[in-house]
């Protein structure tokens, strides 16, 4: 069995460079290969796998997932998983533990930007957001939203911005929010090569027209028409479309009547896949929760004790401390700084509390660091 460093996921390329050497390392640093270059996704797939409680490799290394495997996973059965992922963490997050679809999704305008809806996101923003989770998701496959306004003057100007999704975003395939009306803008999209992933039912994007976010297609002509448009799209060339907030009989009948993949949300368990929002899945979002969110993480209530904690300690003193959170210098060198400065006499609170006597070691620590300060 091969357990060489960039075939087992057990090992830690980090920890065996600290090895080598006694370093000491700032807390964030660039992750390096060993050859000593920054990873791309590429060089990064064989370290992005997913980590086993055993300390040995009995898994095979996972696949780079393709609008293929998507297609064979329906006809399996099998459920295909997608989550939102907007930054680096989130998407290392999404490719360590094994979902299927990246989804850079225009929710980020208000989880990430705090705009007040995603009709504010702009290309630009979303092509930093694209970069930062494509350097982090190796192996799901990656899809982003198109910014509203991106794709609606022109079927051409809906090619150039894909084109510039995929060129200067690195992402691997658009999603688009619409029905029959966006067929000829999905079809001129796909003929030059970039993947469409469609969008109906619920469209974020569309919330003012449609009065709000609500439920479509309760109605026989309301599902009529989401039905018309998942089957426009289709035919147009989309490899799947998203069903969002829709009965879920009604979703389905869709992905019955559908030779592509269908991915839910807010649209129940018959179709093909799921898709959640991040933050809402790590309860980090406290705005208004949808009916069809389920938490499965309370992330928020880890962050917010996290930075409590943080603010506590620092108050109260008791972070950092110089042994286990700081840095040491040489005893002479400290001793000959301090004589070119003119300061023999100056101790730090360290210092003095290793000087002091036990049962006094805690007290005067303020005060002696005060007059030392007004003295300099």
């Amino acid at each position: 069995m091969n357990l060489s460093p960039l075939n087992c996921p057990r090992l830690n390329l980090g920890a065996l460079r600290h090895t080598q050497a006694s370093r000491r390392w700032m807390s964030v640093r660039p992750m390096v290969l060993q050859s000593g270059v920054l990873p791309t996704r590429k060089s990064m797939q064989p370290m992005t796998q997913s980590f086993h409680k055993s300390d040995t490799c009995t898994e095979p290394p996972r696949k780079k997932m393709t609008i293929q495997h998507l297609y064979q996973m329906r006809r399996s059965g099998t459920p295909i998983t997608m989550l939102t992922a907007y930054d680096f963490p989130t998407a290392r997050a999404l490719d360590t533990h094994g979902v299927d679809v990246a989804l850079v999704g225009d929710s980020l305008a208000q989880v990430c930007l705090g705009l007040p809806s995603t009709t504010r996101l702009t290309l630009d923003e979303m092509l930093h957001h694209t970069r930062a989770v494509a350097r982090g998701a190796a192996h799901p496959l990656l899809v982003a939203d198109m910014p509203f306004g991106s794709y609606h003057a022109s079927p051409e100007d809906a090619v150039r911005s894909a084109v510039r999704m995929v060129q200067d975003g690195h992402v691997e395939a658009v999603k688009l929010e619409g029905g029959p009306e966006l067929a000829a803008t999905v079809r001129r999209i796909s003929q030059v090569g970039v993947p469409v992933m469609a969008h109906v039912g619920l469209m974020p994007q569309r919330h003012t027209a449609l009065s709000g976010y609500r439920v479509q297609g309760r109605d026989a002509a309301g599902a009529r028409a989401v039905l018309e448009g998942a089957l426009a799209l289709q035919d147009a060339g989309a490899f799947s479309v998203v069903l969002e907030a829709i009965p879920h009989r009604l979703a389905e009948y869709i992905t019955a009547r559908l030779r592509i993949p269908t991915i839910g949300i807010g649209a129940g368990p018959g179709t093909s896949g799921q898709v959640l929002v991040w933050d809402d899945v790590m309860t980090r979002w406290h705005g208004k929760k949808a009916k069809f969110v389920r938490r499965f993480a309370d992330v928020g209530h880890e962050e917010g004790r996290g930075v409590q904690n943080y603010v506590g300690a620092v108050r109260d003193g008791s972070f950092p401390t110089a042994e286990a959170e700081g840095y040491e210098m040489d005893g002479g060198e400290w001793e000959s700084f301090l004589e070119q400065m003119g300061d023999d006499g100056w101790r730090s609170t360290a210092d003095e509390v290793s000087e002091r006597p036990e049962d006094d070691s805690n007290s005067g620590k303020t005060s002696s660091r005060l007059a030392q300060a007004q003295a300099l």
